[in-house]
């Protein structure tokens, strides 16, 4: 995928501001796989982005092209205004998705204006000013938009194609087992090894029970406790959030809100998630596995077993973690290994 960045900003063009979205945003497409064919700073002009979008759109060498900042409701944000007099068509869904996953973590996104769309065979997308909300807006979209690249560029596969979508922001996998198998103990052997190698680690473990992250009789357990929503634990070295909801958020708006910040993430259970998955499994439980017997999931990936078992995937010994981590690097962490 070929991507630009637009960065609209008078101050960044005047040289009164250091520019730390455009950095980001590339840092982050290229470790997803895109090529950055362009990268400029412009004024907040309407016009000079109206102009900058249609030459780079019509050059026929982009892709996919984000623009960053101007996106509010200050007199000079303008960027919608000038991408929706470009557009072909309008995509509303990523910038209603956008508004949605943004919302939830904070409220000012709701006055957000950005739009997506469609100029010739590039798409367009409108993020926000700071690096921290450009990432976690894009991440919000990412698992559409190698389709939507790809349908632009005239591939016949059917949207409605219903495997398992493997892409999104972050690459996510599943370590699944019966209680009492040991997949946190197989977890704890894994991720320093994956750490050790040089990539970052993000992990989710999924609680069917009410937990608590903190003790009675602490200041923030009592404030919680008060009635609070959403309540932030923050020191030097670490924080903590703690936000009430009526349901589990999907994991895939998790990994998207949450885990911009990583190169792969490893959950602990959503067994009942499309994540690629291994399966953890001693032989004093039998051989009929969750994801073979149970049922047939498609996105069982390997199996970390002590006992030997006729698979239509990989099977690794269960103590065999370094295995499992070259395994996850090749099939997951492609970029350093000579991947695409």
């Amino acid at each position: 995928m070929k991507a630009a960045i637009l960065i609209l900003s008078d101050k960044g063009s005047r040289g009164e501001r250091v520019d730390g979205s455009g950095p980001a945003l590339e840092e982050w497409l290229t470790g997803r796989g895109a090529t950055i064919v362009k990268r400029e700073m412009i004024p907040d002009d309407a016009g000079l982005i109206e102009r900058t979008l249609r030459k780079w759109a019509d050059s026929g060498t982009v892709d996919l092209l984000v623009t960053c900042g101007g996106t509010g409701l200050s007199p000079r944000d303008v960027t919608p205004d000038a991408t929706r007099r470009v557009l072909d068509r309008e995509i509303p869904g990523l910038g209603e998705e956008m508004r949605r996953a943004s919302a939830a973590i904070t409220p000012h996104a709701l006055l957000s204006r950005a739009i997506a769309g469609v100029r010739k065979s590039a798409m367009i997308v409108n993020l926000p000013g700071s690096p921290k909300g450009a990432i976690e807006n894009l991440a919000a979209i990412w698992p559409a938009i190698p389709h939507g690249v790809a349908k632009l560029q005239g591939d016949p596969a059917d949207c409605a194609d219903s495997r398992p979508a493997h892409h999104h922001a972050v690459p996510a996998v599943s370590f699944v087992a019966r209680s009492g198998t040991g997949k946190t103990t197989l977890l704890e052997k894994v991720i320093p090894l994956l750490k050790e190698r040089g990539w970052r680690v993000g992990v989710v473990k999924h609680d069917a029970h009410r937990f608590d992250i903190d003790h009675p009789g602490k200041d923030s357990h009592r404030l919680t406790a008060a009635g609070a929503d959403t309540m932030l634990i923050c020191s030097a070295e670490k924080l903590a959030l703690v936000k009430r909801h009526e349901a589990a958020p999907p994991i895939r708006e998790l990994l998207a809100t949450y885990f911009t910040d990583v190169d792969i993430v490893l959950t602990e259970g959503f067994k009942q998630s499309d994540l690629p998955k291994i399966e953890v499994n001693r032989k004093e439980q039998g051989e009929t596995l969750i994801c073979r017997g149970e049922t047939h999931d498609p996105a069982l990936i390997a199996v970390a077993s002590d006992g030997e078992m006729e698979l239509d995937v990989p099977r690794f010994d269960i103590d065999d973690a370094p295995g499992i981590a070259s395994f996850l690097e090749k099939q997951f962490l492609p970029r350093r290994n000579g991947g695409e």
